[in-house]
């Protein structure tokens, strides 16, 4: 008798309503769930880091060849002078290295391109540490994998707080107003329902609904957070955006 007693107060009667109104709206599953994983997939895709790619430049005689291929971030290509031209011209190569006369070096490329300009720096360090280039200054690197650093670090918070802002103001201004258009409002107040209920309906409704929303969107987040308890299943197999 107690657990019918419990199961029969307004406020579990009402904060049932909101879930049943919530399932049987499609529209509303698709906006809560499924539309923020598939934005965050999305944009994390398309979006996520990359290492960097390397850039293709032409070296006309096979020793400038040899010299240029000791910087990894340089795809070298030996071809004649005139294929060579040809493939710079029609932009398959950012660059084209050729000798000149006394043992220079001249360098072809388009000074307004951005990976022109990367191509050029490139093949200077490259060609001279061949040359025998000693740089009086010892420089190391120290790479950093940090979260938070990433696209998909910042876009899941904004997928949630845009999901939680949205939710709350359709799931409960926009409810209680079709309530009214719809005259439910004045068969609810005949009833022997509490009037703070009806609204405590809304708020515990929306409060056991953000644990769930979080949840889905947070598991289904691939490497959104590196920590090893957080999306286990998608971390193990290294999906990390």
């Amino acid at each position: 008798m107690s657990s019918r007693r419990w199961a029969d107060q307004p406020l579990v009667q009402l904060t049932l309503v909101r879930f049943r109104e919530f399932w049987r709206e499609p529209e509303a599953i698709f906006w809560v769930f499924v539309f923020p994983i598939l934005l965050a997939a999305g944009l994390g895709l398309a979006f996520r880091n990359r290492p960097p790619e390397a850039i293709g430049i032409a070296a006309v005689t096979p020793e400038l060849a040899r010299s240029l291929r000791q910087e990894k971030l340089l795809e070298v290509e030996q071809l004649s002078a005139a294929a060579a031209e040809e493939a710079l011209r029609t932009g398959k190569v950012a660059l084209l290295a050729a000798p000149a006369a006394g043992g220079a070096v001249v360098y072809r490329y388009d000074d307004t391109n951005p990976e022109g300009r990367t191509a050029r720096m490139l093949a200077e360090g490259a060609i001279q540490r061949a040359a025998g280039r000693v740089d009086p200054v010892p420089t190391s690197d120290r790479l950093m994998r940090e979260p938070g650093s990433r696209y998909i670090d910042f876009l899941i918070p904004g997928l949630l707080g845009m999901n939680l802002m949205g939710s709350a103001m359709w799931g409960l201004g926009f409810a209680i107003v079709d309530a009214r258009r719809k005259k439910l409002m004045k068969r609810l107040i005949a009833t022997p329902m509490p009037r703070h209920d009806y609204l405590l309906s809304f708020v515990l409704a929306r409060l056991l609904l953000l644990v769930v929303e979080v949840g889905v969107l947070l598991g289904s987040a691939p490497g959104y957070s590196r920590s090893p308890c957080a999306v286990p299943c998608w971390n193990s197999r290294r999906y990390v955006f």
